[in-house]
């Protein structure tokens, strides 16, 4: 068995291209032959199976609610596991403390039965946003190069640095006309979050603003598989190689607050290291 990876994809705003990463980021790890889901943690807004060409017929609000996980758990054309948010749930909105424990022992069994767990996580500062980025290991922020998404990153940091125990989070620009510009995006936001204490930040790269995005949305595929030669697709696989191949032994320890998924089995992995 492959060592669990959660990796949560959070942002400071709607609109910066979370579910379309997560969505090719579970390929890229299922072509390496790793058993992976997808959480769509945004309940109340879900999108996540748009991408896949899917349409849910059971959600992670029936499974709160009594329906059985494997019945909610949907399986792309790719291979990659998804468990659906909730479109339009008044209900799910914002989440009350029983069902957010709830939320997390479901998580947890996802984390017991898979090596990579993704969470798409609602945008923004609010209780849930902040609840589904530090359930993971590894945390990407992700931003446009744009000002004002800048300032909401750099607002989102200051508060998994207050209310998380998260302590390191890798940045990723999306839509840059260049990696410098990437580069310069991620100085800009270094000095907006130089105001007040946040996680270390560490550049993890950039996402070009590619045409293919938009077409692959268009058709409900994955651009990873749509157009595997273009400029995005091939800066998506640098990202996955980067958080999939290899272990990341910094983030697991800067990163374990006491609220990470899968702490029984990390334990059994690392009882297992020390036995071989």
């Amino acid at each position: 068995m492959a060592s669990l990876r959660v990796i949560s994809v959070t942002g400071g705003k709607g609109g910066v291209g979370k579910t379309h990463l997560v969505a090719n980021l579970g390929v890229l790890a299922v072509q390496r032959r790793l058993r992976t889901v997808i959480i769509d943690a945004d309940v109340g807004l879900a999108s996540a199976h748009v991408l896949f060409g899917l349409t849910p017929t059971l959600h992670v609000g029936d499974v709160l609610d009594g329906a059985e996980l494997d019945e909610a758990l949907m399986s792309t054309p790719q291979g990659v596991a998804l468990l659906p948010a909730a479109s339009g749930e008044r209900s799910l909105t914002y989440l009350s403390d029983e069902q957010r424990q709830l939320m997390r022992a479901v998580w947890e069994q996802l984390a017991e039965r898979f090596d990579v767990v993704l969470i798409d996580c609602p945008p923004g500062i609010g209780r849930d946003a902040l609840f589904s980025a530090s359930a993971a290991d590894r945390v990407l922020l992700l931003a446009t190069p744009e000002p004002t998404s800048l300032l909401d990153a750099a607002t989102l940091a200051h508060a998994l640095h207050h209310h998380t125990a998260i302590r390191t989070i890798d940045v990723v620009i999306n839509g840059a006309r260049s990696d410098r510009q990437g580069q310069l995006a991620f100085g800009k936001l270094q000095a907006c979050s130089a105001l007040a204490p946040t996680p270390k930040l560490s550049y993890l790269g950039s996402l070009p603003d590619d045409h293919n995005i938009r077409r692959a949305a268009a058709l409900s595929q994955p651009l990873v598989t749509l157009a595997s030669a273009s400029p995005a697709a091939r800066a998506m696989e640098r990202l996955a190689t980067s958080l999939l191949d290899g272990n990341t032994p910094e983030h697991l320890l800067a990163n374990s607050g006491g609220s990470l998924l899968g702490f029984e089995r990390r334990l059994r992995e690392a009882d297992a290291r020390r036995v071989g």
